[in-house]
């Protein structure tokens, strides 16, 4: 039976990812990279979050990048990781981002 990939030791494919709201960074978060989105090619994660602010801000310009690509990693691995690229973006801008405020306290 394979392990549901929310399971800190579950191995899988993951991506972190940055939306950008109006070229500043809104959120940093992790996506499983095997779970993509047929109509636009991108990670159900990422889809799902670029249409929730899409809706709520409709004047705004949202945009995304993946910042790394995890291959064969743990769930683990991949969150350890995603708080590194946080704490980077806290130490050079001294701002947590948006979308981030709730769950990374630096």
């Amino acid at each position: 039976m394979t392990k549901h990939k929310n399971s800190n030791d579950a191995i899988g494919n993951f991506c972190i990812y940055r939306i950008l709201m109006d070229e500043k960074i809104y959120k940093i978060g992790k996506a499983d990279f095997d779970r993509i989105t047929a109509s636009t090619g991108i990670p159900t994660r990422i889809h799902q979050q670029i249409r929730i602010l899409e809706k709520k801000y409709i004047k705004r310009r949202i945009n995304h990048d993946i910042v790394k690509i995890l291959f064969g990693v743990s769930t683990l691995d991949a969150k350890v990781f995603e708080k590194k690229v946080l704490k980077i973006i806290f130490d050079n801008e001294k701002r947590v981002p948006e979308g981030n405020s709730k769950s990374f306290k630096p």
